[in-house]
């Protein structure tokens, strides 16, 4: 008993029941309904509804498709898409051998920002362009706005592009320039020593190195070494003198910049020429004892507009 009265109270919680009653006489008939059944139903009336309001929707879209052709035969309709279609490959044509072009361009790019690197004498790598285009969005084309419309978008972002990679040219050699300019300066600049060797007379007052009791203004350095060691200009520059200069004896006077000049005096002979254009390190001369010297040194002289300088301060 017990095992059947739970069937039924399950039965009744799974189903639901339909009485139809005659509306003046006959017997009334009753019907079992499982849940599961009603909720078919309703799956199968929804998706009835769905299909049918798609359809409507897709007949809608064919009708404009068709209105938008109104009136024109087969061959009018082929000659406008074979129109548009022509007009799409040229334009993409065109947007071809505009990315080729910016293509050698951005090479050029690359080849121009390695020159200013080197130039500055900064290290770092250089943008190529498989890393730009790597790190550049594919654009989507959208089919439905057409090829025509899609290709001049293309030329449009190219253009934009190409404007951007000038703009970027220019700043470059603005910047080259600059930094060339400024290493220009900087080689012709007396910033190394002549030779290396023991400073015997530093820049300014000092004893007669003769002998007795006076003393004399000492306008430049004296580095001694071993004879006949090689001297170098300190910075690039035009020879003015070679060869004797009074007390400097057998010197070399080289111009450098803005009123900078260098003179090495007391030489044993010289390796450069009056004219001649020399840079910084290159050897000019060899040292030696002559003119007003005690022994084999080199006499260092920075002269400004006319006026000799300290060299240490130049000195690196």
């Amino acid at each position: 008993m017990t095992k059947k009265a739970s069937v039924e109270k399950k039965s009744k919680r799974t189903c639901y029941s339909v009485v139809i009653v005659p509306q003046y006489e006959g017997c009334a008939h009753q019907f079992k309904v499982s849940r599961l059944a009603i909720y078919s139903v309703i799956t199968v009336f929804i998706l009835f509804v769905s299909g049918f309001a798609y359809a409507i929707a897709q007949n809608t879209r064919l009708k404009n498709t068709v209105a938008q052709y109104d009136g024109m035969g087969l061959d009018q309709v082929v000659r406008l898409q074979a129109t548009q279609l022509d007009a799409a490959n040229e334009a993409i044509s065109n947007s071809y051998t505009e990315l080729t072009a910016l293509k050698k361009y951005v090479d050029y790019l690359g080849t121009l920002d390695a020159k200013v690197r080197k130039t500055l004498g900064v290290g770092g790598n250089s943008v190529s362009l498989a890393s730009i285009l790597k790190s550049t969005a594919t654009p989507t084309l959208s089919v439905s706005r057409g090829l025509g419309e899609a290709a001049t978008q293309l030329l449009t972002s190219t253009a934009v592009v190409q404007k951007e990679a000038e703009a970027r040219e220019k700043n470059l050699i603005i910047l080259q320039d600059a930094a060339s300019r400024y290493n220009n300066m900087l080689a012709e600049t007396p910033s190394i020593w002549p030779l290396y060797g023991l400073i015997t007379s530093t820049y300014g007052w000092r004893s007669n190195p003769f002998g007795g009791s006076g003393g004399e203004y000492h306008d430049g350095v004296d580095i001694a070494a071993p004879y006949g060691t090689a001297i170098r200009a300190t910075a690039d520059g035009r020879v003015e003198l070679s060869g004797w200069n009074g007390s400097y004896g057998i010197s070399v006077t080289l111009y450098h910049r803005n009123g900078i000049e260098t003179l090495y005096g007391h030489m044993s002979r010289t390796a450069v020429l009056a004219g001649q254009t020399v840079e910084k390190g290159q050897v000019i001369g060899y040292e030696g004892s002559t003119g007003r010297a005690t022994g084999a040194h080199c006499h260092y002289q920075i002269i400004i507009n006319g006026n000799a300088v300290s060299p240490m301060t130049y000195l690196e």
